[in-house]
Formats: C-alpha cells, structure tokens, sequence
C-alpha cells in the first residue's frame, strides 16, 4: 500500500470498478497498462490531464480527484488556487446546491426555524450513512 492519497483514491476505485488495467487504459488512451500499475501503487504521478477519463471510466468524483491530486504533487499551487477560488464543491454538494436553487425558483427560501431543523436532520443522516 503507497502513503500516496492520490494513488490510494484511485486504486480503490480501480478495484471497485471490475475493470482490467487494459480496459482502463484503452478507454483513457494509454498505450501501455502497466502505466495504470505504477499509478496505483504510487510509483507514478497520475497525469493531471488523465484525470477527467480516469474519473469518468470509474465512476470517481472528478473535482474531488483532481483538488487531491494537485494539493499532494503541487501544494503551492492548491494553496493559491484555494486563496483565489475557495474550497471547490464536489458533484454530490453541487446535486445539492442545484436542487435548492430548483427548490427556490419563485422567491428565496428561508433557512431558519423548522427548515433549518429538518435540513440538520438530514444532513446528519446522510453523514451517519458516510460512516
């Protein structure tokens, strides 16, 4: 097992795909598999600019992927990016997002008393769910 966050994120996701490092590195345009291997292990830096057909053919977050990937190999750059930008959502925080502004398309939806309450609840659920 590598110490490498990267490389640990995406060999879980590699072994919970089912897929061959072949069928892998087919659909993401590698010409040699044992790339996928060495990536794994962390031998090898996952390409930044493999990083969206990595997270598409498994089924990975791809913001999550790549703000991992650039804070382990690049601190500096993530720090800035971070300073500027701020902290980036994840696809499952952006379906949230989407669906309040869906939620609140006639008027602003306030966050308060028994809607703020149900929401907590909710959001401890799905939390008690992550564990």
């Amino acid at each position: 097992m590598t110490f490498s966050p990267t490389a640990n994120m995406l060999s879980k996701a590699i072994d919970a795909s089912g897929l061959t490092q072949r069928e892998i590195a087919d659909r993401i345009g590698l010409k040699h598999p044992n790339v996928i291997c060495m990536i794994k292990q962390g031998t090898t830096r996952v390409p930044l600019n493999r990083i969206p057909a990595l997270s598409q053919t498994l089924g990975m977050d791809e913001k999550e992927f790549l703000i991992l990937a650039i804070e382990e190999y690049h601190p500096g750059v993530h720090e800035i990016l971070l300073d500027v930008l701020g902290v980036p959502l994840t696809d499952a925080e952006l379906g949230i997002l989407t669906m309040f502004r869906m939620a609140d398309i006639r008027g602003n939806i306030e966050v308060e008393g028994s809607f703020r309450q149900a929401l907590e609840a909710l959001l401890d659920l799905a939390a008690q769910k992550a564990i």
